[in-house]
């Protein structure tokens, strides 16, 4: 490949002369010192004028600011500096292939010498292009040597933290990765075909929506967002949702509501939606592609509005939106996304059958492979002026199993521990970044939260595999596939040869630091003491928690000591002259794990809540009241045995926490 060397197109060079001011010659000849300026011209933006070039960049300017691929220099001969001069940059642009030139950054040469101060007043999203600014006059002073160039480059790309976005990326300057689910998504639509993307939090899926919605345009199908996080919408009931969509597909296709709220009864929403469907159709001639983000806001049991929660909302409304769709998917289809699949999972619903389960395969956002992932690290680190060891890229593949939004906060952490620039990253100082980051335990319980709100058992599962708990992990699988496909899906784990492996190191160690209360003792009186703690502890808290929803259960304190003693306490009588709460004093009653373990196995259907799964309690109760025991057989125990009883804690933790929460 040639090297690019500086100088000036003889095509850019005649626009040059016929279209630029002599102050403006003077300066893009400055540029022409370092760049290739391949060509120029000049652009109208309603009554205003901006002349501009594409500039390449030479070896050495490269290797100084980062950027590979053609620059976009305009000029804004206004003073003083105005927002609509932020417009150039898209109208200059649209006509070129995105290709050509960087998207990251452009420069504005501008008229006004406060350009510096007022640029930022204007540059407040996190996805804004970097603008660097420069004014007309700073190319006359004597500062403006021949590094003058390169080392404002880095004042603005150096004091920027690229890796830190937190939002969904509403342009595509810094979307990158997800261009095939992106085709995916559109391929399915025009198909003909509904669509269902799922994935943990961060993952990235409302910035496809929006790279769908950018895209649509130019492929002659119109994309249409509902936010079923907004309480606007799933606090309306579902034929009044069906309004609120009619309502946005009108709003997005710049088109006046041909009805009024009040007509969407329950009688007649489903006919006004086929109606407003076609209607748009006619009107713009364009199909539809509704996208439904959130899901979980409008799903059965999980919605936060009790009408879809506990109702047949869920039910009422895909059985319109499905019916409209079987008649007419030539004009129409429906993208899912959420975290959570349960809503095509479930084949029933308060008795009746759910109207889109199995009506397409669950399709989960995989983590970004070594290519995506060098592609984002390496492009957002070099604009820093921070150059990765190649092995880093294949590190934190590993560390994070391609999920973006982890790699790019630990490569966040990375640039703030190395504030000198520029700076070259290797295995060393990747290692304090990483050690550093998972420390913040803030976005693994975040990126979790999908399994402790909808899946307590695939995080039950997590936890045994991290305690190297094969047994118990693998009776989950054998019980229930799903579970496993779920916590696969997610990109958490993985199939190997031998069985089954994180594919996300970093929440594997996130979960043991969680469980590390629960150290391993190396003395066996140490063994034999730390097993009793553990297991007095849960044996305490359970005695409490049976006592309460007995008690409940049996209505009255009487009642209540007669079910009791009936059933563990060999009926008993001289304990009826006992308060009822003295039955579960260690003191004065003789009521243990394995009494404890009767009593909330013969009322499961009160406990099952908390327990979740009646054979995986009986499992844990099992490990808990047998290996927990050793202490009593003067047994020492090995690491596996302690690593069993480990997870049996954890498990009644888990279960006892919840319990509290409730009763709180």
């Amino acid at each position: 490949m040639n090297k690019v060397q500086n100088g000036i197109h003889p095509s850019a060079n005649s626009r040059i002369q016929s279209d630029f001011s002599r102050e403006e010659q003077k300066i893009i000849r400055r540029w022409s010192e370092q760049w290739f300026i391949s060509s120029a011209g000049k652009r109208d933006l309603g009554n205003s004028e901006f002349r501009y070039a594409y500039a390449k960049p030479t070896e050495s300017m490269e290797e100084g600011t980062g950027i590979t691929k053609e620059l976009v220099i305009i000029f804004s001969p206004y003073s003083p500096f105005e927002a609509r001069s932020l417009k150039a940059y898209e109208v200059i642009t649209s006509e070129d292939i995105e290709q050509r030139y960087e998207k990251l950054c452009y420069v504005l040469i501008s008229k006004d010498n406060e350009i510096e101060s007022k640029i930022s007043e204007f540059t407040t999203n996190q996805d804004d292009q970097i603008i660097v600014p420069f004014s007309y006059d700073s190319f006359s002073k004597e500062h403006a040597n021949q590094f003058y160039i390169r080392n404002h480059f880095r004042k603005y790309f150096y004091s920027r933290d690229l890796f830190d976005y937190s939002e969904p990326l509403k342009r595509d300057t810094f979307f990158f990765g997800r261009s095939n689910i992106v085709t995916q998504i559109i391929n399915k639509h025009n198909s003909g075909l509904n669509m269902g993307l799922f994935g943990l939090r961060k993952t990235g899926k409302t910035s496809i929506i929006y790279d769908v919605i950018r895209k649509s345009n130019g492929q002659g199908f119109i994309a249409v967002n509902i936010d079923c996080q907004n309480p606007s919408f799933h606090n309306r009931r579902w034929y009044e949702a069906l309004y609120y969509v009619i309502n946005e597909i009108y709003s997005t296709c710049q088109l006046s509501v041909s009805y009024e709220e009040s007509q969407f009864t329950e009688k007649d929403a489903s006919d006004l939606f086929r109606k407003g469907i076609e209607e748009v159709n006619k009107k713009t001639g364009k199909k539809l592609l509704i996208m439904f983000d959130e899901i979980e806001n409008i799903t059965f049991q999980k919605s936060p509005s009790e009408h879809w929660c506990n109702g047949l909302d869920f039910v009422l409304f895909w059985q319109c939106i499905r019916s409209v769709y079987q008649l007419y998917r030539e004009l129409f289809t429906f993208c899912i996304l959420g975290t959570n699949p349960k809503c095509v999972e479930t084949p029933t619903i308060e008795g009746k059958d759910n109207p889109i389960f199995n009506m397409f395969q669950p399709i989960y956002i995989p983590g970004f492979d070594h290519g995506q992932t060098r592609d984002m690290i390496r492009k957002l680190g070099k604009i820093m002026g921070i150059k990765f060891d190649e092995g880093m890229y294949t590190r934190l593949v590993e560390d994070y199993g391609g999920h973006p939004f982890l790699m790019r906060r630990v490569c966040s952490k990375l640039s703030q521990i190395n504030v000198d620039r520029p700076v070259h990253i290797d295995r060393q100082k990747y290692t304090i970044a990483r050690d550093a980051f998972n420390k913040e335990n803030t976005y693994f319980d975040m990126i979790l939260n999908v399994l402790t709100q909808f899946y307590p058992d695939e995080y039950e599962m997590l936890t045994m595999l991290s305690l190297d708990d094969q047994q118990n992990f693998q009776y989950f699988v054998n019980e229930d596939p799903s579970m496993v496909n779920h916590l696969i899906g997610y990109g958490l784990i993985k199939r190997t040869d031998t069985g089954y492996d994180f594919k996300i190191d970093s929440v594997r160690d996130y979960i043991i630091r969680l469980n590390n209360n629960h150290i391993k003792p190396l003395s066996p009186s140490d063994k034999w003491a730390y097993l009793c703690t553990q297991r007095n502890n849960i044996e305490i808290r359970l005695r409490d928690m049976v006592r309460k929803i007995i008690r409940i259960k049996y209505k009255t304190e009487k009642e209540s000591k007669e079910y009791v003693i009936n059933k563990i306490l060999d009926n008993d009588k001289r304990l009826l002259a006992h308060p009822y709460k003295d039955l579960f004093d260690p003191k004065k009653s003789n009521i243990y794990l394995k009494g404890l373990s009767v009593l909330i196995k013969a009322n499961w259907e009160v406990f099952e809540d908390y327990f979740l799964k009646q054979d995986v309690f009986i499992n844990h109760m099992s490990v808990l009241n047998n290996e927990g025991r050793f202490d009593a057989h003067a047994k020492i125990p090995d690491d596996d045995e302690i690593s069993a009883v480990n997870n049996s804690v954890k498990y009644f933790e888990n279960s006892l926490n919840r319990f509290d929460e409730a009763f709180s």
